[in-house]
């Protein structure tokens, strides 16, 4: 009996986008070098967690490299005028408090990969390493929620298809060239929240308390991971009814767990449970006098819909010469925005497919109580996507590795909702040939533009690595 062709033309997607991680984060040559702790990086913030996992293994909770003592002796380390009058070297962007150094990313990819990884390899990964392992398990939860959401449906264009779409069709691959522990943090929260949005799924299904207590654990990480993800707990109260209270037991027990052992973390570090370390960040300027997001007044209102229109639209510069496409830098008003020096690609530009998926979720709204349990968690995870996406846009820097926040989400939720929309109006009588044909061509058009921009890379990173 011959195999059907559906499952390996999925597994041929799956390894495909596996493959084209792989290849970007190590710029072309599919292989990555072990590396020592303290090993010396031309990048700055590059090999950071590797020193914050060694300092772990030492029971400490700062990272292993020593601060200068030249740093410990400056009455305000936190002023690089100051650093440079006592001609102090430092670690940038890494957080200094009482003379140790910290990090004020997430503590995850320490416990989850790069202690794991030391312990079996005998020394650390490379960063972009790193960030193929979060990519890798972003993309797989991706396809294991739409896996579930179309399981018995009659698909409009075929899962394979739409495998290559989640995958490739945003800047994932971009990103990989370029990973540092920005990016490795960033990353791990991308791979927490896909992990929700499948348990989301699962809970709307089943109304169980074991997918609800899932559907906490997850989102709590992924808060803990990047701290402006607590705007998805927005979604929690129209996704668990008011009178199931096992539900909502299990979801708060795994929350509050996660949310005691990151502020004892906290306390352990800087003697308070919300302190995450950006207060000590030795950057440009003391950050204790920014408040890195806020919507506060009329000029910060203003600056949210201008980065907002910087992650929703801001198209690729077209070059002549492959790659033939180049994120370029965000336009901003300086005297309120960090100045833009690392380049953004808005989500329209890179996956116009999410245009077709938030008209087709509209139409879907006013059916909202007869829509079956996957047409309402896309709503929902649409709604989530943008909530993360006008919240991050509340602060003061627009950078591509950011949207990794909302982007993800919003291609499942588009993914979802183009196929219940298409559905919808098939069932209305209303031929929908054009519209299958129209959307065939944007997906594949998202995954060539969205892999042109990994040849590319932010700063010309794969070129300039080969």
């Amino acid at each position: 009996m011959r195999p059907r062709l559906s499952p390996i033309l999925i597994a041929i997607a799956v390894l495909a986008v596996l493959a084209a991680y792989v290849f970007f984060a190590s710029n072309g040559t599919m292989a990555f070098r072990r590396v020592a702790w303290d090993q010396k990086f031309e990048r700055p913030a590059e090999g950071y967690y590797a020193s914050l996992a060694e300092g772990f293994r030492r029971g400490q909770l700062s990272m292993a490299h020593e601060a200068d003592p030249r740093l410990k002796a400056a009455f305000d380390p936190y002023r690089a005028d100051v650093r440079e009058q006592y001609h102090a070297p430092y670690l940038w962007d890494a957080s200094f408090y009482r003379g140790r150094y910290y990090l004020y990313f997430t503590a995850l990819p320490v416990v989850l990969f790069y202690l794991p990884f030391r312990v079996i390899a005998g020394a650390y990964p490379l960063d972009a390493l790193a960030g193929v392992f979060f990519s890798a398990w972003a993309f797989i939860m991706a396809t294991l929620t739409l896996r579930r959401a179309f399981l018995g449906r009659n698909l409009h264009l075929p899962l394979p298809l739409w495998i290559l779409v989640i995958g490739l069709g945003n800047v994932i691959a971009f990103t990989l060239s370029f990973v540092r522990t920005y990016e490795v943090a960033i990353l791990a929260a991308t791979a927490m929240s896909a992990t929700w949005a499948y348990a989301l799924l699962r809970f709307i299904e089943t109304q169980s308390a074991k997918h609800a207590m899932w559907m906490g654990l997850w989102l709590a990480l992924a808060v803990v991971a990047r701290p402006n993800l607590i705007v998805l707990t927005l979604i929690v109260p129209f996704t668990i009814g008011l009178r199931n209270r096992r539900a909502w037991v299990a979801f708060i027990i795994p929350a509050i767990l996660v949310a005691v052992l990151a502020g004892t973390y906290n306390y352990r570090r800087f003697g308070n449970v919300r302190q995450l370390g950006w207060t000590y960040q030795l950057t440009g300027q003391p950050m204790r006098n920014y408040r890195a997001c806020s919507l506060c007044n009329v000029a910060e209102g203003l600056r949210a819909v201008n980065h907002a229109a910087n992650y929703i639209g801001l198209p690729p510069k077209i070059r002549t010469r492959f790659p033939f496409v180049e994120a370029t830098l965000p336009q901003v008003d300086a005297s309120i925005s960090l100045p833009g020096n690392e380049p953004v690609v808005g989500i329209l530009a890179v996956n116009p497919l999410v245009i077709a998926g938030n008209v087709l979720a509209l139409l879907l709204l006013p059916a909202w109580r007869t829509l079956d349990t996957t047409a309402r968690a896309g709503l929902r995870l649409l709604a989530g996507a943008w909530l993360v996406l006008l919240s991050l846009s509340a602060c003061w820097y627009v950078v591509a590795r950011y949207s990794l926040d909302f982007m993800l989400l919003m291609c499942i939720a588009s993914a979802i909702a183009i196929e219940c929309g298409l559905a919808q109006l098939a069932a209305h009588g209303i031929s929908i040939r054009a519209l299958r044909i129209g959307i065939v061509a944007l997906a594949v058009g998202s995954i060539v533009i969205a892999t042109l921009l990994g040849f590319e890379g932010p700063f010309g990173a794969f070129h300039g690595m080969r």
